[in-house]
């Protein structure tokens, strides 16, 4: 290669590379970073409704949490959700799950995420 029969052409070639390797990372980022945020919103939204599952009903925060994941794009339903009090201890447990395919390099990758947050919360938490 006659690129690198030179100091000068293996500099510029090292810069090619940097810039092949920025511009991947940046690509990954783009693409992998607003699922985990969405991921994290759903989680912090499940979150807080099983920590206020004491004055809301069941089916209150279902419409709720259907609401969020419309609001952040997700593929999730009414069905997609499970909700158990358990009110002897005054906790709900609440989980669902999802896939989002995601094509790197215009289709030369495509990889499939899972997401299943899962949030076991207190009615009540009374700290001292």
């Amino acid at each position: 290669m006659p690129i690198f029969l030179n100091e000068k052409g293996a500099s510029k070639f090292k810069v090619y590379l940097f810039f092949l390797f920025l511009f991947l990372v940046i690509h990954v980022g783009v693409k992998v970073v607003p699922m985990y945020m969405d991921y994290e919103r759903m989680k912090d939204e499940m979150t807080t409704k099983a920590g206020v599952a004491q004055v809301l009903k069941d089916n209150e925060i279902l419409i709720d949490l259907v609401k969020k994941a419309k609001e952040l794009d997700l593929p999730l339903t009414a069905e997609s959700f499970v909700l158990q009090r358990d009110e002897d201890r005054r906790r709900m447990k609440i989980s669902t799950r999802w896939d989002v395919e995601v094509n790197f390099l215009w289709g030369a990758y495509i990889r499939t995420f899972h997401f299943e947050p899962v949030v076991n919360e207190g009615f009540m938490n009374v700290q001292f």
